[in-house]
């Protein structure tokens, strides 16, 4: 619901209860200035504003922020789980940029084991490399499972999770095959990328639905998201996927970047009313 018909129901609703605006003041802690400009029309309130407010009124958040969320997905963070999704998704930003620097001996290393059967780096290296990326990977998709629980969208937090653990069972099993191969390489691989394509879709159509908070930023890459996944699925372009995972990556760590600032500034905003 937008400006002028949301403050002209939050009036409304005060009116019903019998309250002044002093009055409703004390009861959400929010200064008498923003109520009346609010309820004039005069500004559009933040989320955590809208939702104190209509707390204080005993309505039901969900009731407005369906009209102006058709996929029924909160637009906002529980205050009280602010500093929680804040600190999550700082620590999958960073882990993000290190997946991002760590791919590139990796796909070499991957490269040279497949085509020549041979180690660019000592086999420990080698391991101590896979190992870390699998943290990178657990603590960067971790930050769009935190995002997908806290902002109710279900396919982006089933999509996230199920993207962890393949993750976690793809990178061990990669560490265990360098001395015991119990999957001939080329079907291992045909079944990596045909699993990769199916959850990517699925993570691709959960990001997309945060363009509602995020913008063009989650519709450009919910949209590049699928596309690789599509080539992936492919498998006989799942080469060409790889090199499209380098600016998907970005684009997914700018995302948590923006979602990041965009729930500290709400935190801001609501810490200065």
């Amino acid at each position: 619901m937008k400006q002028p018909e949301l403050g002209q129901k939050i009036l409304d609703l005060r009116k019903k209860k019998g309250l002044t605006q002093e009055e409703l003041v004390e009861k959400c802690n929010i200064n008498v200035r923003t109520i009346q400009r609010i309820e004039s029309g005069e500004v559009s309130p933040r989320p955590y504003t809208i939702k104190t407010i209509l707390a204080a009124l005993d309505y039901d958040f969900e009731s407005i922020s369906k009209t102006a969320n058709p996929n029924n997905e909160q637009a906002i963070i529980d205050p009280e789980k602010t500093n929680y999704v804040i600190k999550s998704l700082t620590i999958a930003c960073v882990f993000g940029g290190f997946y991002f620097l760590l791919g590139f001996p990796e796909f070499y290393a991957d490269w040279l084991r497949i085509s020549e059967n041979e180690f660019p780096y000592p086999k420990v290296i080698y391991i101590l490399l896979k190992v870390c990326i699998l943290l990178s990977v657990v603590f960067f998709i971790k930050g769009f499972w935190v995002l997908g629980v806290e902002l109710k969208n279900t396919l982006l937090k089933f999509s996230s999770l199920v993207l962890i653990i393949f993750s976690a069972f793809l990178y061990i099993y990669d560490i265990v095959s360098i001395y015991l191969e119990i999957i001939p390489t080329e079907y291992f691989m045909s079944g990596m990328s045909l699993s990769f394509g199916a959850i990517g879709v699925l993570f691709g159509l959960g990001i997309l639905k945060l363009k509602y908070l995020l913008g063009t930023t989650a519709l450009v890459t919910g949209i590049f998201e699928i596309i690789v996944a599509v080539f992936f699925f492919t498998v006989f372009l799942a080469w060409f996927a790889y090199i499209l995972m380098i600016p998907l990556i970005l684009l997914e760590i700018i995302l948590l970047f923006k979602a990041l600032e965009k729930i500290k500034n709400d935190k801001m905003h609501l810490h200065n009313e």
